[in-house]
Parts: structure tokens; sequence; C-alpha cells
């Protein structure tokens, strides 16, 4: 059992892939890592950094698997006892860093000073490092600074730019940034892993975000074909329904749910919505992620242009952003909505049957 997992009851489901040909997307990274691996080319540290949900532990910990030729190890290539991986929710104290033998297992630097079980490197996953507290990080660093022999620290973390994680720490690691991955590609993983319709993982798939992550989740939601549609007719309506109609669209959307995830989820259908508008006014019409609006998106790519879609996109683009930074979901839906389609010509195309306007 690996020193993170301590008391854990193991999941009948992999959490993590065993090999990094098993990760989702990331493939020039996961290149550039097996040929490491394969040449014993190998830094001593990583800093993997991308979005949120993106799979970023994902290839840490397969990273880590090849690195002690885990695979097939009994109870998983989690419980081998070469690996630290603290990938847990909450802060990351300096009794994690620096310590000795806790209810958690070892601290990292009591498992750094151990000697190998397998006669291999030993390897430690920090999974959004950004959890470390300041004392936490400043530990951290000292033992980059002077890295145990045939140890290697693989870090990952959605906010690089966290006053908790210090140039210098960054500066010590081979760094690797990790991007959205194709739809499509997420789509058939989903499929794969979900046995869930084609549709159910083309809509989960394109509302994620490229966020492997969070379309899982979301394809596991058995009302996410239904509402998703539900929302996207919703801003289809607004060309007809004039500002009060926006404003009581906002309304709703700001007011419905807790912690705001109705507006979430409505900024991200529309922003999937309107990319397939893009795609169909550049003509790349096999880069459509919802099927089942293909018409609409065809009548406003035709309608407003490349350059109209583009600016809508960029308005949901950035109301997204400003709800993750914690902004008043309903300012946030005001401006998008108002921007949207009370802004500059050419306006959007009217359905010309609201109730099948997707169709």
């Amino acid at each position: 059992m690996s020193p993170s997992a301590k008391g854990t009851v193991p999941s009948t489901e992999p959490q993590y892939p065993s090999r990094l040909d098993q990760v989702i997307g990331h493939h020039l990274q996961r290149g550039q890592l097996s040929r490491q691996v394969a040449t014993g080319a190998c830094a001593h540290a990583y800093w993997i950094a991308g979005p949120a949900r993106v799979g970023k532990t994902a290839v840490a910990a397969a990273l880590a698997a090849e690195l002690l030729s885990a695979e097939g190890w009994p109870g998983g290539f989690t419980a081998h006892p070469d690996l630290w991986l603290d990938d847990e929710a909450g802060p990351l104290g300096i009794d994690r860093i620096r310590g000795g033998e806790g209810e958690r297992g070892p601290s990292l630097q009591h498992f750094l000073s151990l000697s190998s079980f397998a006669g291999g490197p030993k390897v430690a996953v920090v999974a959004n490092a950004d959890r470390l507290t300041l004392p936490a990080a400043n530990s951290l660093l000292r033992l980059l600074e002077e890295p145990p022999s045939d140890s290697i620290l693989v870090l990952t973390t959605s906010r690089p730019d966290s006053e908790h994680l210090p140039n210098t720490l960054r500066s010590r690691c081979q760094q690797l940034v990790v991007g959205p991955v194709a739809a499509a590609e997420i789509a058939l993983w989903l499929a794969s892993r979900t046995g869930l319709s084609s549709p159910e993982c083309e809509i989960a798939a394109a509302i994620s975000e490229g966020r492997p992550g969070l379309a899982l989740e979301m394809a596991r939601d058995p009302g996410l074909e239904h509402r998703t549609e539900g929302l996207v007719r919703s801003w289809l309506d607004c060309p007809a329904s004039g500002p009060g109609g926006w404003l009581e669209l906002s309304r709703e959307l700001a007011e419905r749910g807790r912690e705001r995830e109705v507006a979430v989820a409505a900024v991200r259908t529309w922003a999937a919505f309107l990319r397939d508008c893009c795609c169909r006014a550049a003509g790349a019409e096999e880069l459509v992620s919802l099927p089942s609006f293909a018409a609409a998106a065809e009548a406003w790519g035709t309608t407003l242009g490349l350059s109209g879609c583009l600016r809508r996109y960029d308005l949901a683009v950035d109301a997204l952003a400003r709800l993750a930074e914690g902004a008043t979901a309903r300012l946030v839906l005001d401006r998008l909505l108002l921007l949207s389609f009370g802004g500059h010509p050419p306006n959007p195309p009217i359905p010309a049957a609201s109730a099948d306007s997707g169709r």
C-alpha cells in the first residue's frame, strides 16, 4: 500500500491509468515522457500545469507507474511501496512534507529517506500543489534543492501563479503544460469507459471545456442531455424575446440552483453551441460537437459570419472566466445577454419554431 493510501479502501475502478498510453489526450507530453522513461533521461522533478480536471494528475500517476514498472502490482500501482501520492482535498501542511509517520502514512521527507523496496527509483506525486501552505512549500523547496538520489518528484497544479508556489520551486522542475483535450477524443473515451450512448457522451464532451475529469462527472448525470437541450433552446429564443426577456432569463439562471452551478452550466452549454457556430461559419463542420443543434448552428453561422460568431463566443468565454473568479452570477449573465443580443449587427437569427429550434 502506498504511503498516501494508508487506511483507504481501494476502488473497484482504477482511479488513475497505469501507463502513459492509457491517458486521454496530451499526446505530445506523453510522448516526451515516454521517451525519457525509455532512455533513462528523466528529470529529478516535474511541474505539470494545466486547467482543473484536464488530466494533470493522470499524467503524473501514469508516469510514476511506468518509472516503478508497477502495472499489475498487487492492489493496484498506487499500492506500490515506492510510491508516495497525495491527491486529497484540503490544505497540504508541513506535517505531510516534513515529519515522521502519521495517520496518513509517512511524510514526504520520511518516505524519501527510506530505502527503495523494489530496488528502483522512489517516486512522489504531489497533486494540486497549490494546496501547499507556504511553510510546506518552503520545506518542499529545500528537498528539491538537494534531491535524494534515485528519487523523482512530480507536482501538478491548476494555479501556477498561487502565492504559495514560489517561482524558485517551479524553476527546479522540468515544466510541462497540458491543455484541453479534443471533444471528439473525450466522447470516445467516455463511451468506452461508461457504456453510455453516443449522444450522451458527445454532449458531456462538448460542454466539458476539454476537461476529461469534468466530462466523466457530467456524463454520469442522467438528466444531462435533456437539461442541455433546454438550456440551449432558452438562449436560442432570446433574439425574439427582447431586453426584458433577456434579463428575465438572467434572473432565472442566476437564482435557480445552489452555488451558481446552473449559471455556470448555462454558459458552458452556450459556449459549446457558439463554438459550433464558429466551426460552421469557418467551413469546419467536422468539428461540430453538438449534433442535435447542427441546424441552428448552421443558421447562426450563415447569418452572423465567422466574426459575429467569434465575438459572441469570446463573450461566453469571458463570462465563464468571470464566474470562475467569483463574480456575481446575475451581473455576469446580464452583461453576457445584453452584449450578445443587443450589441453590434448582424443580429442572431430568430428560430422559425422555438419548440424545435435545435432539430
